[in-house]
This record gives C-alpha cells, sequence and structure tokens, in this order.
C-alpha cells in the first residue's frame, strides 16, 4: 500500500493534499522562501495524528509540522519536499482546572483568554495572538506585548505531550520532580518532538490596568526614556515602541488610530493593584519628561492606540506587498544605541526600514520591506536584516527572541553560539532524531543545499 491511501484510510480522503492543492502549505509568515510539500495531511485529532505520524516515519518520509502558518523564521515551511503534517484541527480545550488549561495544539492563542473564567487571562501574547497556534507558540517560546512582566511562553506551559521521531508518544503533561522535563520541546521548533497537548497556566487578572502614551522627537530619546523607567524600579506589563516609519504605515492600514506624526512614540501598560498603578503611573512620566518625552492624552482612544500596534505587522501591506521581519534582542541598556544603528543602516543602504518592538525587553523588530518580483530587493532586504542582526550581537543581545532560528537565522545563529555551543544542540538533535526526520534544515546549517536556491544560499552560504 503506498503511503498516500495509508494516511487517506487514516483521515479521509479530503484530508490528503498533493500537487497544486498543497501549495498553500509552501510557506508561512516568512514569504521570502517558497517550499514544496510532496503531500500534506490534516489529522483530525490525537489519534489520527499519532497513527500518522507513525505511517509516515515508517516509510523513512521526512516530516514539517504546522499550526497555523504564522512563523516569521519559516520554520513551518518544507525546503525538500518534506510532508507537512497540520495540527489546525486539534483545536479543542479539554478542561480548565482552577488555573490551569489542557488544550490541543491547533488552537489559536487568543481563545485561551476568551474562554477562560473570568478573573483569568493567558498572558503570552504575540502579535499573532489572534491566528497563532499554541503548538507553535510552545515550539518558538512566542512572546509578546506582556513578556517583560509574565515572561514568555516557557513560563506558562506547565507539561507537555508530545509525539517523538521514533513514533513512541511521550507524555508529560503532569511530572514529579523539581525539574520540568517539558522544557527541551519549548522553543525546539519542532525538531525533537511533535506537541499534541499542553498544560498552561493561566494568570489572575489585575485588579487595575492603566496606560501611558508618549512621543518622542527621536527614537533615541524614546529608547533612553525604556532605560530610565526600568532604573527607577517600574516593571510595566507591557512597554511598545512605535517610529514615525511604522505610524506611517498604520495610518494608510484599516489599524489607523489617528497616530501623532512624530519620530516616535511609547505605549506603556501598568497593571496591579490600584495604588500600586497610580503610584507606577506618575513615576513612568516622570521618566518619560527627564528623556524629553511627552505625555499625550488618547482622547478615548485607548484601545485603538492597542490595536494600532498589535496591527502594526499587517499594516506594512499598506506600503508594501512583503516585507521580512527581524526579532533580535539587545539588552535594554543598549536600545539607544541600537536604534541609532538602525536609523544609519537605513540611511546609508537607502533601505525603508519600520521599527516597532517590544521595548521593555529589547526585542527589536525591524520590518524591511522588499518587492516580491525583483530577486535583488529581496536578497537586499535579507542582507540588511543580517547587517542589523550583527550589530545586536556585538551589542551583547541573541539573534531571536522569540520567532525562532528556523531557516531564516541559520548563518547569523553561527556568529552567536561558538562551535561547541552548536555540537551540543547537534548531539541532543541526533539523541532524540537520529534519522533527522522532523523539521530537517532548520536550526543547523547543512553540509550543502537542498537544491540550488539563491535565496538559501544568501541565508545559509558565507560569502
Amino acid at each position: 500500500m503506498t503511503l498516500e491511501k495509508e494516511l487517506k484510510e487514516i483521515v479521509g480522503d479530503k484530508w490528503v493534499m498533493a500537487g497544486e492543492e498543497s501549495s498553500l502549505f509552501s510557506i508561512d509568515g516568512f514569504t521570502a522562501y517558497r517550499g514544496n510539500p510532496s503531500m500534506v495531511v490534516l489529522p483530525g485529532n490525537e489519534e489520527e495524528t499519532v497513527r500518522v505520524v507513525r505511517s509516515i516515519i515508517k516509510h523513512g518520509e521526512k516530516i514539517i509540522f504546522r499550526g497555523s502558518g504564522t512563523s516569521l523564521s519559516g520554520g513551518s515551511i518544507p525546503v525538500d519536499g518534506e510532508i507537512v503534517v497540520g495540527l489546525s484541527r486539534l483545536n479543542r480545550i479539554e478542561e480548565y482546572r482552577g488555573n490551569e488549561v489542557i488544550v490541543g495544539p491547533g488552537i489559536a492563542n487568543i481563545m485561551l483568554t476568551k474562554n477562560a473564567p473570568p478573573h483569568l487571562f493567558y498572558a503570552p501574547d504575540p502579535a499573532s495572538y489572534s491566528v497563532s497556534s499554541i503548538g507553535g507558540n510552545i515550539s518558538h517560546d512566542s512572546g509578546g506585548i506582556h513578556v517583560i512582566k509574565y515572561g514568555p511562553t516557557f513560563n506558562s506551559v506547565l507539561g507537555v505531550k508530545t509525539i517523538l521521531p521514533d513514533g513512541n508518544v511521550e507524555d508529560l503533561l503532569f511530572h514529579n520532580g523539581q525539574l520540568n522535563p517539558s522544557s527541551i520541546f519549548i522553543g525546539a521548533e519542532g525538531t525533537l518532538g511533535a506537541i499534541v497537548k499542553a498544560r498552561l497556566k493561566l494568570f489572575p487578572k489585575p485588579e487595575s490596568r492603566v496606560s501611558v502614551f508618549a512621543t518622542f522627537n527621536t527614537v533615541i530619546d524614546a529608547g533612553k526614556a525604556v532605560v530610565e523607567v526600568f532604573r527607577r524600579g517600574i516593571i510595566p506589563s507591557a512597554l511598545e515602541l512605535m517610529d514615525r516609519n511604522i505610524i506611517y504605515a498604520i495610518e494608510r492600514s484599516r489599524y489607523k488610530a489617528d497616530l501623532p506624526d512624530v519620530s516616535a512614540m511609547l505605549l506603556v501598560e501598568l497593571d496591579g493593584s490600584t495604588s500600586q498603578v497610580t503610584e507606577e503611573k506618575a513615576v513612568t512620566e516622570s521618566a518619560i519628561e527627564a528623556n524629553n518625552g511627552k505625555v499625550i492624552d488618547p482622547k478615548g482612544k485607548e484601545n485603538q492606540f492597542w490595536n494600532a500596534r498589535k496591527g502594526a505587522f499587517p499594516s506594512m501591506g499598506a506600503i508594501s506587498p512583503a516585507y521580512i521581519t527581524l526579532d533580535c534582542t539587545v539588552p535594554r541598556s543598549a536600545l539607544p544605541r541600537a536604534l541609532e544603528s538602525i536609523e544609519k543602516i537605513s540611511k546609508e543602504e537607502k533601505v525603508f526600514i519600520a521599527n516597532v518592538f517590544h521595548a521593555g525587553d529589547g526585542n527589536l523588530h525591524p520590518l524591511i520591506p522588499y518587492d516580491p518580483n525583483v530577486k535583488e530587493s529581496l536578497l537586499n532586504a535579507l542582507k540588511v536584516g543580517e547587517k542589523i542582526s550583527k550589530i545586536a550581537i556585538t551589542m551583547g543581545g541573541v539573534p531571536s527572541g522569540e520567532h525562532g532560528i528556523g531557516i531564516e537565522k541559520i548563518r547569523i545563529e553561527e556568529i552567536y553560539y561558538n562551535e561547541e555551543e552548536i555540537a551540543v544542540m547537534k548531539r541532543i538533535k541526533q539523541t532524540f532524531d537520529p534519522n533527522n526526520l522532523f523539521n530537517p534544515w532548520k536550526i543547523f546549517r547543512p553540509v550543502r543545499l537542498p537544491k540550488q536556491d539563491e535565496v538559501l544560499k544568501v541565508m545559509w552560504e558565507w560569502e
């Protein structure tokens, strides 16, 4: 029996796709590279998923696990004819247990808080939270605007159930001991196992939340204000920065919020008890004003301002058909220098760069537009992105704060980690997946290109 026929017997004919029908799964949120799945399978529950994976392993084929396809590093792109196993149909909330919830990997992030008891919420909230799936969030250790106070996805994962590359199922939803064995799968980008269920932590909703909005005449002053807020002992629940270029894009998109036309804008959220928030608001405003910032009144548009921030990435579509997104992260103290360097690169390379990012943890998100119909435009955007990432690393930063390595940052990873560190990570991969069946061509630079492709060559090979 052929593999395709086996898979159709497990999930039904309509849930197995090949040829032109599978082309939708050839890209994800990282649109710079288009892959080529040999087949796409969409199991409907955990049992079907296990049977599908075991069947593919038996035939020795390689697998890409995919949720909503929002990866910004190409984490769910099939580079060389892999079979895509989509887990978006595993989207049930199984149960709420006190301040915990057990869910399938395909459920959208937004649904956890939406369906939670009214006094609880799920904290990790990447900008794509309305569509991105929990399995992908866990696999990339996604952050979001609330990461500075509540931590990335890692901090909210209590346990997982995974399928391993040998076909065995490891149930780590509930475990004993001080060490959390689920941790090794968080941020592993699907290379060590596929998450089929997760137990997550919910947080109590704070008594009070208040926002502070401020404008600046330079992004450097805005960066200094971020540093000063923390120097004065304030830990906001969110602290975001938007520059003039991203404001320009937002105001020409469906996320238009009548944002001020300024060089930079800070959006700050404080939460906690009413007395605490009142005191922290005064300290925050003072820190802003001490760095040439102007606190502004949103005039009833507080929600629109935050929605504009969350819609910043898609708003780029109003000014460009495509763009790449970085997520290199620098220490907060280096923010002013990092922003100054990005401005300098933009001028030197004559490239439009829009900045919108999680300033509270230094997680930069330069957005670099390109024309997908002009190969040189894309290659130039990738090279500019690499230049920014290198500068972030020299400032004590890391190549990825939440989007993952995927196929996009494989070469940059080799600048940050030394040979010994990469060798350790490769040994872990080899131990779990000796035949390299799960999400190959990701994280580690291969000894050869799977195909002669100019985009892969720029991202993976040293000149």
